[in-house]
């Protein structure tokens, strides 16, 4: 199902690449963690270096944090662009659209993690991010609206249309990373939907066609 590379192996840190080895430290502190453990002194432990070597690179801790969300965002961004880039027609386009949603939060937990469960106190500060927080949201957008301008599309407000389909597939890709409550969906529930791909097929599928009458 995956389709988005994030790698967070760690390699030993040389000289030139002291940006990276933390940015990979963090990562692997919030694959393994919560967004508590993570701190600079936190991150100089983990990538193997002295105490104020971070503060070479972040000023503090929400500057890391900003850096993490602008990765994000971009490989998020990128990834979804490849789908509009495919030139296929639009609610095919938008279930697409929810699918690479969905394997961008399994490749990339950490970074997911990090984009929706901080807000940065003093977001205007980061003006690299402003560039590239908006363009997931913008294939979103797009495309919803050229389903909307579909002769036999539903009559429905966009603005709510677009808010319905973020919010299907983030909620779709935060209760598929919780194993524990989809193990307790299928045993205790009895629900048989299949494996996680085709859970996420389904249902960004279903929510696609319920935009066309």
């Amino acid at each position: 199902m995956t389709k988005i590379c994030c790698p967070l192996a760690r390699k030993s840190y040389h000289h030139g690449n002291l940006r990276k080895t933390l940015i990979d430290s963090a990562l692997e502190i919030l694959e393994e963690g919560t967004l508590a453990d993570l701190s600079l002194r936190a991150l100089a432990r983990k990538a193997g270096v002295s105490q104020t070597a971070p503060y070479r690179h972040f000023e503090d801790k929400e500057a890391l944090i900003a850096v993490l969300i602008e990765e994000g965002m971009r490989k998020l961004g990128q990834a979804m662009m490849e789908i509009m880039a495919m030139g296929i027609p639009p609610v095919e386009r938008l279930q697409k659209l929810g699918m690479r949603y969905v394997e961008f939060s399994e490749a990339c937990p950490a970074h997911f993690k990090v984009m929706f469960e901080y807000e940065l106190d003093n977001y205007e500060k980061y003006c690299a991010l402003h560039e590239v927080s908006s363009q997931g949201f913008q294939c979103l957008r797009d495309t919803v609206l050229e389903c909307l301008a579909l002769p036999n599309a539903r009559d429905i407000d966009p603005a709510v249309a677009q808010f319905s389909a973020w919010s299907m597939v983030h909620g779709l890709s935060v209760l598929l990373m919780n194993q524990s409550l989809m193990t307790h969906v299928k045993t205790d529930h009895l629900m048989t939907l299949g494996e996680k791909h085709q859970i996420a097929e389904q249902v960004t599928k279903l929510f696609s066609i319920s935009l066309i009458k």
